[in-house]
């Protein structure tokens, strides 16, 4: 079972229809008293959570990384939104990097391309300097 967090919902419009489509999936079979029960349980349900934290602590679906040394570099992961991170990167030194194309000189870049995970993001930048995109 998965924890979907208060941010990973793109409106309040589709929260609900999440709960909706919830609603209908634990009603689809229920007739008569069972289905009296069900919605008993749901409605204390939603109760117990009006009543809690807003914000529960919830384990983080994924740990952020940061401070990843590669080579000669720094590499920082962040989430830009659900399931879209990105990458960092900037020298451990301290001097200016040259990007490759478009060129440029900067204090450090970020990775072009969305990752699913920061894993993913921090393999990005890994394979862009392996490729020598980044000076």
């Amino acid at each position: 079972m998965s924890v979907q967090l208060d941010s990973d919902f793109a409106s309040d419009d589709r929260a609900r229809a999440e709960i909706g489509a919830a609603v209908r999936y634990l009603l689809r079979d229920a007739t008569g008293s069972a289905r009296d029960e069900i919605v008993r349980a749901i409605t204390e349900m939603v109760r117990e959570v009006a009543s809690g934290p807003l914000a529960p602590e919830l384990p983080s679906k994924q740990p952020p990384v940061s401070g990843v040394i590669y080579k000669d570099f720094v590499i920082d992961a962040y989430r830009r939104d659900a399931d879209r991170w990105r990458a960092t990167i900037r020298r451990s030194n301290g001097k200016k990097i040259r990007i490759v194309a478009p060129p440029s000189v900067r204090d450090e870049v970020t990775t072009t391309a969305d990752a699913i995970t920061a894993e993913k993001a921090v393999e990005f930048a890994k394979k862009a300097i392996d490729a020598g995109e980044v000076i």
